[in-house]
């Protein structure tokens, strides 16, 4: 009964490090689009750029006035789950006609969000625009069609100061996209997020942006501790661990358990009124 409870007390661990090579994907558009309509709402096989290679593939995806990719390295559903149901970007995708929520899908690196807003502000004839938040207020001029790629700052806090931040990176873009809803007739939002290996690679100094809206680590290591900077326990080292130490031992140890205690059938007591020493004689 102990190792049972332990194990379904491990259970949510196991399912958090499962879903680590997974990024969220949140998709809505001011008007109908068939496209998000017609997408299946259960895509876990498909990596990030299929699905979002899917979402803007189409010719009608280019009726659209303004286009908004936002990338945001070490995104997590469990970032946006800590919105509340009164923050700016809820509101705005429930009021959206047309919207998709993928939680965990495959991160992909074979191709970057910059190599996806290139080509479509060329197969739609926009502008491309390649802002972060640090960049100021958006300025999109009204009279053409824009691509947007909003490079969001990574996500690589603890909980609490992920939290803190997230909330202000929502007020943030739902600022944004309220001003685009009121000075272009439609749009479609993509938010993503990709993997922090590529954000790492291309470092850059803190943002004036990131020191507003995040709070300050207090951590004496500037790279994050040893769990951060190495992956000690992946999935399946952990599931070997827990099945080892949970049902293998615990078996083994009843086997022995019973086989200790196992009697023989067989008395090996001398029959009554017999003597060796006479036998000897004899």
């Amino acid at each position: 009964m102990a190792g049972r409870a332990a194990i379904l007390a491990l259970l949510p661990v196991v399912g958090v490090l499962g879903y680590s090579d997974t990024v969220p994907i949140v998709a809505w558009s001011s008007k109908s689009l068939s496209v998000l309509n017609s997408l299946s709402p259960d895509l876990r096989y498909e990596d990030s750029a299929s699905i979002v290679g899917r979402i803007l593939l189409p010719e009608d995806v280019c009726s659209f006035d303004t286009v908004l990719v936002i990338d945001q390295p070490g995104l997590r559903s469990s970032d946006l789950r800590v919105l509340p149901t009164s923050s700016g970007l809820s509101a705005i995708l429930n009021t959206a006609p047309s919207s998709r929520q993928y939680p965990h899908v495959k991160r992909s690196a074979s191709s970057s969000f910059q190599d996806i807003t290139e080509s479509l502000a060329r197969r739609c004839g926009s502008i491309l625009t390649n802002i972060s938040p640090a960049d100021g207020p958006l300025d999109l001029a009204e009279n053409s069609k824009h691509v947007v790629c909003v490079n969001m700052p990574a996500m690589e806090n603890s909980p609490k100061l992920r939290k803190a931040a997230m909330l202000g990176y929502d007020q943030y873009l739902s600022s944004e996209i309220e001003k685009i809803d009121a000075a272009f007739i439609s749009h479609l939002v993509l938010y993503a997020g990709s993997p922090l290996e590529h954000y790492r690679r291309q470092l850059s100094p803190p943002s004036e942006f990131d020191s507003t809206f995040a709070p300050p680590d207090n951590s004496t290591l500037s790279d994050g501790g040893i769990f951060k900077r190495y992956q000690l326990f992946s999935t399946p080292l952990l599931v070997a661990l827990l099945v080892v130490f949970f049902i293998i031992v615990p078996v083994i140890m009843l086997a022995v358990s019973a086989l200790a205690s196992l009697q023989s059938s067989v008395r090996l007591d001398a029959p009554k009124g017999y003597h060796a020493q006479e036998k000897k004689t004899q």
